[in-house]
């Protein structure tokens, strides 16, 4: 059961990590499609530029769940005496 539920969650982790830079990249899209109408250069910020709300909502809350799911994985490890 212990194998089943973390494999279960490496597939989530996995999953999750893609939909988060998919997630992220399509937000940044939206914020320079409707930003300001006289935007020539917009680019997507690193997550490290970003800050208050933005910071929160699209890199540490996404970011602290995956590292749940990770804390997850590495409780659901196999003990030595099962090798």
């Amino acid at each position: 059961m212990r194998r089943i539920c973390r494999i279960a969650l490496i597939a989530l982790v996995i999953l999750g990590t893609i939909g988060w830079a998919v997630f992220y990249l399509y937000i940044n899209a939206m914020a320079c499609a409707f930003g300001s109408v006289n935007a020539q250069n917009c680019r997507v910020k690193w997550p490290w530029e970003l800050g208050g709300d933005d910071l929160i909502g699209l890199v540490l809350f996404p970011g602290g769940v995956l590292a749940l799911m990770l804390l997850g994985i590495w409780l659901l490890r196999p003990k030595q005496s099962d090798i």
